[in-house]
């Protein structure tokens, strides 16, 4: 059952609401340290489980409170925006060729639908899917490339791409 169909008073979805929000905040206080980690396959193993945990947070707990109630989601983007990549990322991002990058578009097109969905769950789980393939490719690429299929007309978009839990895609009609 998803929880845009349970039958939820909105204080407490307000109250659920703030928690998701406090376990976001403290989560983030972990992410400067796995990437100080020494990369290898264990660094990768823990950003992945992070950016899963991040990515239910986001869709599959806080989304459905937003869509019954938007009214809750009074929180603005700040920082940096997700679409930059660091140094080391840019260059796994070089490596990639047009193939690849065709791969990656296609895990995000095939997690889209006619109907809108957040951006973080989009990625997260192209991410997901592809991360064997190409873990050090960071979601702030995978969020350039929903950018780039917003410009090439294969997807619609609402709010702030330049931040992935601030913003919506869907397949064009």
């Amino acid at each position: 059952m998803s929880i845009k169909n349970v039958n939820i008073k909105q204080e407490d979805a307000a109250f659920l609401y703030g928690v998701y929000e406090r376990v976001l905040g403290v989560l983030s206080e972990s992410e400067a340290v796995l990437w100080d980690l020494p990369k290898g396959p264990e660094r990768d193993d823990y950003i992945h489980a992070y950016g899963a945990i991040v990515t239910d947070v986001l869709c599959k707990l806080r989304a459905p409170l937003v869509r019954r109630y938007p009214e809750l989601d009074t929180t603005r983007p700040e920082g940096p925006s997700d679409l930059l990549i660091d140094r080391d990322a840019q260059e796994a991002v070089n490596r990639l060729t047009s193939s690849q990058v065709q791969q990656i578009d296609a895990a995000l097109l095939a997690d889209c639908a006619p109907s809108w969905r957040k951006v973080a769950r989009v990625v997260g789980t192209a991410m997901s899917q592809l991360y064997e393939a190409f873990p050090e490719i960071p979601d702030g690429y995978y969020a350039t490339r929903i950018v780039h299929l917003v410009k090439l007309g294969h997807l619609e978009s609402q709010g702030n791409l330049e931040y992935m839990g601030f913003s919506e895609v869907r397949l064009c009609a």
